[in-house]
């Protein structure tokens, strides 16, 4: 269930430029709340709330405009414990203006490609907040950074350079909720089956297991979730400019219609996690190995775990145009560098295409219809994918009807 509430104030203040507008303040509060009814898994959370908060302030000048946003967000799960936790961090903020015949944009932002509201295949400049799995909006998924756009127009046409200095993540939870990767209990249950190994040192390890798990189980919420942080950004590359990006758009309009080319050369927001072939041996097999191979297994392993954060280059294009009745957009993009998640904490990389195609349908103000459905295809699939497939398709629809003169929304 999701609420927005909006709180808007305007005022002026003081000001040297005598054409600057008043300066716009404005708040937005949208509690999100999640209920699981099954019940079905140890540990799980049967409650979960995330209230969030949207605080701007902006002020349009004679040829330009700043704007400032801090986000925050109180999250509280209840199940067998209560958790509460507070994440605060700046929201879209910087400049645009002109700057003699281009305009330039500059600050920690948001850069949105394509037309696709649900299914968006072209939208890959910022990195997504994931921590409430599909609960999240659109617009809030998107996660600001440090970028500049520079933008030049000519009759029709528009092209657009846009720089990232510095690697983006994914703010995912791999570890401590429903919506992670590792739900609670998991990592539990998976020591416990361990302790039920045969052969080898199994004997000498079942006690260390069983204070492992012990330890898991009384460990604070807050420790886990500082180690989920430490985990997410493992490896991350440090911010130096040689470690950024860059994406070029170009757009055209015409009688009715709008396309754009796009290209970049970017990093993906996930990490490759790969875990070291020979405990990744010992997992498949689900057996302890004696002590003579436990000492040679140590002495070949380098790191348990290592992170790669993969570059890649990206080629998409997108098209918007009006029918009768029906509006259509259109979308396809060419990843050449994709992470591919593995099971036994594994992982890979594969050339990826993908195409959306949407259709929307309006009545005055009063109903909107929206219906899109994406296809993707990994061009070199693994042979154990982790929670996605070779070939994928989604479909996803939006009915929004505006009533009382659109004072109020139902979506």
């Amino acid at each position: 269930m999701r609420i927005p509430i909006l709180f808007a104030v305007f005022g002026a203040v003081g000001h040297a430029d005598t054409h600057a507008a008043p300066t716009e303040v404005g708040l937005i509060v949208e509690p999100i709340v999640a209920v699981d009814t099954a019940n079905d898994r140890a540990h799980e959370d049967t409650f979960v709330t995330w209230t969030r908060l949207h605080a701007t302030a902006g002020q349009r000048l004679s040829t330009s405009r700043w704007f400032l946003a801090v986000d925050g967000e109180h999250q509280l799960r209840a199940g067998e414990d209560v958790e509460g936790l507070w994440n605060v961090r700046a929201g879209e903020s910087g400049w645009a203006g002109k700057v003699g015949a281009m305009h330039l944009r500059t600050g920690i932002l948001v850069e949105r490609w394509g037309k696709l509201d649900l299914l968006p295949v072209v939208d890959v400049l910022n990195p997504r907040d994931l921590v409430a799995g599909p609960m999240t909006n659109v617009e809030s998924s998107r996660i600001p950074i440090a970028m500049t756009r520079l933008q030049a127009s000519k009759g029709p046409f528009r092209g657009e350079l846009t720089l990232i200095p510095f690697a983006g993540v994914d703010r995912a939870d791999l570890i401590g909720s429903d919506w992670s990767l590792i739900r609670p209990g998991m990592l539990e249950g998976y020591i416990t089956e361990m302790q039920g190994w045969q052969g080898g040192v199994g004997l000498l390890a079942s006690d260390p297991l069983s204070r492992l798990s012990a330890g898991i189980e009384n460990t604070q919420p807050s420790t886990l979730r500082a180690m989920n942080d430490a985990m997410r950004d493992g490896g991350l590359p440090e911010a130096f400019i040689a470690n950024g990006e860059a994406a070029l758009r170009v757009e055209a309009e015409g009688r009715g219609f709008d396309g754009a080319l796009m290209a970049g050369a970017l990093r993906n927001r996930t990490p490759a996690i790969e875990m070291a072939p020979q405990l990744r041996t010992v997992l498949k097999r689900g057996s302890w190995p004696d002590l003579d191979e436990l000492g040679a297994l140590s002495a070949s392993m380098d790191e348990p775990l290592t992170t790669t954060w993969h570059r890649t280059a990206m080629l998409g294009g997108e098209f918007n145009t009006v029918t009768g009745p029906l509006g259509w957009r259109l979308e396809g993009a060419y990843l050449s560098n994709s992470v591919v998640q593995e099971r036994w904490f594994s992982s890979t990389t594969s050339p990826l295409v993908r195409t959306g195609l949407g259709l929307d349908w309006a009545h005055q103000t009063i109903l909107f219809i929206s219906l899109e459905g994406r296809w993707q295809r990994l061009l070199r699939p693994p042979e154990t994918p982790l929670l996605t497939a070779a070939n994928t398709v989604d479909l996803a629809t939006m009915v929004r009807l505006s009533l009382f003169q659109d004072r109020v929304e139902l979506i």
